[in-house]
């Protein structure tokens, strides 16, 4: 399925095309990883296909500041990232967390992550996979053995203000380390979306080469990885 641009005024119409659902699901891939901060029925890892998690979207009001912006992640098609990468690109599933929720609760909790991605981040629908759900103990190395769920995903084009691009891992883990705004320092966004990738037994080469360079930076200025700040609800 291509993605589907989804417009704030109608997207819960366009999930209520099929009266036999009675809920949607929410598939986040940076912080909602690991803060959703919004209520939900259930989550589980899920993953998309043709498109790769990059930390090519700056953060000006979250993670950083406009004189001195964050980095955050955003997913672009997999063609796209290959042109710019070359044989440096691994394509592979990107994996994240779905919340499902009622469709009692849309216009509540989509006018919050509305609020909390706005920073260039527009509604898509997208196919979301989900590991074996008969296997209690499913990892999500398991095949896909049911058809694809419609979800909703937040995604920041290259078109938006606040698009960053590409940068080598160094700069952009240099970046990072020293970034920080009203939703924290931008190292714990990355440290925790790390944490959360390897708590569902997802593999990310490029989160994962971040992160390192992050760790190794703090590690050569003082800084600790685990250092936090007091922060207001957000991504």
């Amino acid at each position: 399925m291509s993605p589907r641009r989804a417009a704030a005024d109608s997207v819960t119409t366009a999930f209520e095309a099929n009266s036999e659902e009675e809920s949607l699901w929410i598939f986040g891939y940076g912080s909602l990883v690991w803060r959703p901060a919004f209520d939900h029925l259930e989550s589980h890892p899920a993953y998309i296909k043709g498109f790769a998690r990059r930390f090519w979207q700056g953060s000006m009001d979250h993670r950083g500041l406009p004189e001195r912006p964050g980095r955050v992640v955003t997913l672009l098609p997999n063609a796209s990232v290959q042109e710019i990468e070359g044989a440096d690109f691994e394509p592979g599933p990107c994996w994240g967390t779905a919340y499902r929720i009622l469709r009692s609760d849309p216009d509540r909790v989509l006018a919050g992550l509305d609020h909390r991605e706005r920073g260039g981040y527009d509604r898509l629908e997208l196919d979301l996979y989900f590991p074996e759900a008969a296997d209690a103990d499913a990892s999500v190395s398991n095949q896909e053995k049911a058809p694809p769920t419609p979800g909703l995903v937040y995604v920041a084009s290259p078109a938006n203000r606040a698009y960053l691009g590409f940068a080598s891992v160094d700069a952009i883990a240099h970046q990072i380390a020293g970034a920080r705004g009203p939703s924290g320092a931008n190292p714990e966004y990355v440290f925790e979306l790390a944490k959360g990738l390897r708590k569902m037994g997802a593999v990310d080469p490029h989160v994962f080469s971040i992160e390192e360079a992050l760790a190794e930076h703090c590690s050569l200025t003082g800084q600790s990885p685990e250092q936090k700040q007091k922060r207001r609800p957000g991504a």
